[in-house]
């Protein structure tokens, strides 16, 4: 089992990870770490067919075969298992990465890395979707703001800042997440707590939420966490439009909740864990859309056309 150094450099990785036969045995490790389960009828004993370029497992019991990253974030991906292995590795690391520097580095386009950064995010929401808030709870409203200024700005959203804390007042577990957004008189409204709860906090958990104008230590640590991820997101993105930004505030919270020397096995798991998300669901694209976007691409670029 790889064993996470946070010493190690990307190419002393990419000698570890060289070939698609060593991340075939890490994924599969991963993927089923007590043996192979037929995902139809749960038998432990397959044949394994080596001739496509990874490998299926045809169970012994009923017959059905199951390729290696079915059911995982890679499902459908042409990208070789090694060049995923590396964006996860590069993902991990303390500066972190962005989808133009990925495509550099693996030499993919930018498409491509573009889908592989939010296929990432996606195992990442996931894991985070499964995990709720619980014991001591921590709840703050703040505003995201893709720009820093005092006036109102159409691209600010409201968010609510939560966390689980310890004995030692210390997060050890992080959610910010978007609220709808309410105009009046040119400001933006509180967001209800109920749907936060209801959704993100354990039932049993002892909740306590700051209001706005009682200052306190716990609540200006929530707060900056906010700022951090604003910080982060101005920094590595340049800022982030409404329609991804749930999963890049995700993204954010996911590794400030792992330790570092955890982050590359438990986003392994979590890629080998759930189940892929598709590009025309990224983009909301449909079949319709993209044939009225050919044909009208088709009508401009005809000789004929007026």
């Amino acid at each position: 089992m790889f064993i996470w150094d946070e010493t190690l450099t990307f190419e002393q990785f990419r000698r570890r990870f060289q070939t698609e036969d060593d991340c075939v045995a890490a994924l599969y490790r991963f993927r089923w770490p007590d043996g192979f389960r037929c995902p139809r009828c749960g038998h432990s004993q397959a044949y394994t067919i080596a001739t496509r370029r990874l490998p299926l497992f045809e169970c012994r019991h009923c017959r059905k075969q199951t390729s290696l990253i079915a059911g995982t974030i890679m499902e459908g991906s042409r990208t070789p298992l090694r060049l995923w292995f590396q964006a996860i590795f590069l993902h991990c690391r303390p500066e972190e990465i962005n989808a133009t520097q990925l495509a550099s580095i693996l030499g993919v386009t930018y498409k491509t890395a573009w889908l592989m950064c939010h296929k990432l995010r996606h195992a990442m929401s996931q894991r985070d979707a499964a995990l709720l808030l619980a014991g001591k709870v921590h709840i703050v409203n703040a505003i995201h703001r893709r720009q820093f200024t005092l006036e109102w700005h159409q691209q600010e959203h409201p968010v609510l800042i939560g966390a689980s804390v310890d004995e030692d007042g210390q997060f050890s577990y992080l959610k910010i997440k978007i609220q709808p957004k309410f105009i009046h008189h040119h400001k933006l409204k509180q967001p209800e707590i109920e749907p936060f709860l209801l959704q993100h906090v354990d039932k049993k958990a002892q909740f306590t939420v700051f209001p706005v104008s009682k200052g306190s230590d716990a609540k200006h640590k929530l707060r900056k966490m906010g700022w951090l991820a604003e910080c982060w997101l101005a920094r590595l993105f340049r800022g982030i439009g409404r329609k991804h930004l749930q999963v890049y505030l995700n993204h954010f919270c996911y590794m400030r909740n792992l330790p570092a020397f955890t982050r590359f096995s438990r986003l392994l798991n979590d890629c080998a864990g759930f189940p892929t998300i598709t590009y025309p669901k990224l983009t909301g694209s449909t079949a319709a859309a993209r044939s009225r976007r050919l044909h009208r691409n088709a009508t401009v670029s005809s000789p004929f056309a007026s």
